[in-house]
């Protein structure tokens, strides 16, 4: 950093101001979730955690695809 920084006392230069884009907190559709516990033997959950992991994926969030998947019928039965 070769340049030295001169400070002065000239006013800023205010930017422009731009309209609001972004939607009302009433507008805001926020998805309820709800926790569901489920409970597996240790060997189906190592199971899971590798294939999530080969996938890049937490456990939770492969399963919550799984289940969607099932639902919407895009999966074999």
């Amino acid at each position: 950093m070769s340049k030295k920084i001169q400070y002065t006392d000239e006013p800023m230069k205010t930017g422009r101001i731009v309209k609001d884009f972004l939607p009302r907190p009433e507008a805001l559709n926020f998805k309820k979730e709800q926790v569901l516990t489920l409970r597996l033997d240790e060997t189906t959950i190592n199971a899971l955690k590798d294939v999530a992991h080969k996938k890049g994926l937490g456990v939770s969030t492969l399963v919550r695809m799984w289940v969607r998947e099932r639902l919407s019928g895009n999966a074999s039965a």
